[in-house]
């Protein structure tokens, strides 16, 4: 055996998640997983894992990702059913196993003692191009066709910047991009660096908060927990949003705080790194981007309508959160920096709100009307806004475009609780079905 794969064989296993729907913060949990590395790219991956509920349709779009690591590769597969192509799937019966089971995977594999995964897809081009055209390139006349099986960018129209004419890339990215919410698929058309169009050609799948939310609209629960809990979600978010930022190290220091969140907890040290490192100034767009109307926070709901100065929470109509002397903390400016902004001020202010409940022993005096960590669930509940992005991000540029999207959660609520701790054999799902 060569030393070059025993050392591939030691090294941490690069895993591309493609993230179904009700799995509950896996990703997160394999961020924090020894032996495992997320990669942002299959291209990148020894180890696909599909988790969670791919509806039937998407299968297609499975098996092209599937199809584009490098080999030696394999598929995991937990809470879902294989393709069946794969001759002896890998499949892991609960979350808990995953990480060591996605880890020994990859030495197996790194160590030839397990052969790499066939293709699924015919290996031909998606667009027929040799032989075709004027001289058998693809190409039609001065420009046109798909020359070389690349379809070339035709559709000219003028930049919504500058007022210039630039060719248009239209592509389809989605929906396992790890930089989109869980599901989402969209059409984009760039011209240079400027979103021109964007049209939701898939929805999201709903957003999963903690069951204790659930708890909370059938009977009181510690305000010390929920608010931990709101917390946890909020760190998570910003951990994605962090990573979309392309700062790595910062968002893997704050998802680890999400496994020693107490009531004595806090993020002062969080708060001053982020300001110290520049984040306001050289990440996220300047004020004014990516700004939302009245009617646009008011719909979407959660801290995006307090970012905009809106000071609407159900807290605030529960006695118990009165007595604590809770009022909805808000910024004024609408846009895409204060989103994030108002991300940190509501986990310092949950963290505060679990120290003084804690205190005290106080339960929530209210049921029927939660505020959760998406928005205000009564009889009404968060609603899908993913059309929502069509109307805000063109005439922004890209990585503003990603930092919008990263600000805005536009994904429905899912109503119905996951399991605690997120722990589900396959057998239990399918007996359930």
């Amino acid at each position: 055996m060569s030393w070059q794969r025993r050392l591939a064989a030691h090294a941490p296993a690069a895993v591309f998640l493609a993230e179904g729907a009700r799995i509950g913060p896996l990703r997160e949990t394999l961020a924090l997983s020894p032996g495992i590395r997320l990669v942002d790219t299959p291209r990148h991956a020894s180890v696909l894992l599909v988790a969670g509920d791919i509806p039937t349709g998407w299968r297609d779009d499975l098996r092209r990702v599937h199809d584009q690591l490098p080999a030696p590769f394999a598929s995991v597969w937990c809470c879902c059913e294989p393709f069946e192509a794969l001759h002896d799937p890998i499949r892991i019966d609960t979350l808990e196993a995953l990480p060591q089971g996605v880890a020994e995977t990859h030495r197996e594999l790194m160590l030839g003692k397990r052969d790499s995964a066939p293709r699924l897809q015919p290996d031909e081009p998606p667009n027929p191009w040799e032989g075709l055209g004027d001289d058998g390139h693809g190409g039609e006349g001065m420009m046109g066709g798909t020359p070389y099986g690349r379809p070339m960018a035709m559709n000219m129209q003028d930049d919504l910047r500058d007022g210039l004419t630039l060719d248009t890339l239209t592509f389809r990215l989605g929906p396992f991009h790890s930089g989109l919410p869980p599901g989402l698929q969209a059409e984009i058309s760039l011209q240079g660096d400027l979103v021109q169009a964007w049209t939701v050609t898939r929805k999201p799948f709903a957003s999963v908060v903690e069951p204790i939310f659930h708890a909370a609209r059938q009977a009181p629960v510690p305000i010390a927990e929920l608010e931990l809990s709101r917390a946890r979600h909020h760190l998570r978010r910003l951990y994605r949003g962090l990573l979309v930022a392309g700062w790595p190290r910062l968002a893997e220091r704050t998802l680890s705080l999400t496994g020693q969140l107490s009531p004595n907890s806090d993020i002062t040290a969080l708060r001053r790194s982020l300001e110290r490192g520049g984040l306001w100034r050289l990440a996220l767009p300047e004020p004014g981007r990516g700004v939302l109307d009245e009617a646009q926070v008011r719909e979407l709901g959660g801290p995006a309508v307090r970012a905009a100065g809106i000071d609407e929470d159900l807290r605030s109509h529960d006695a118990h959160y009165r007595r604590l002397g809770f009022a909805p903390t808000c910024r004024d400016a609408g846009d895409t920096a204060a989103r994030w902004r108002q991300w940190l001020d509501e986990i310092e202010q949950s963290l505060w709100l679990a120290g003084q409940a804690a205190r005290h022993d106080l339960k929530t005096a209210e049921t029927d009307a939660v505020e959760t960590p998406r928005g205000p669930w009564t009889d009404a509940f968060p609603h899908d806004m993913s059309d929502l992005l069509g109307q805000v991000l063109p005439g922004l540029e890209w990585g503003e475009a990603m930092l919008t999207l990263a600000s805005l959660d536009v994904s429905a609520l899912d109503l119905h609780p996951l399991e605690e701790p997120w722990q589900r054999s396959t057998g239990d799902r399918e007996g359930r079905a």
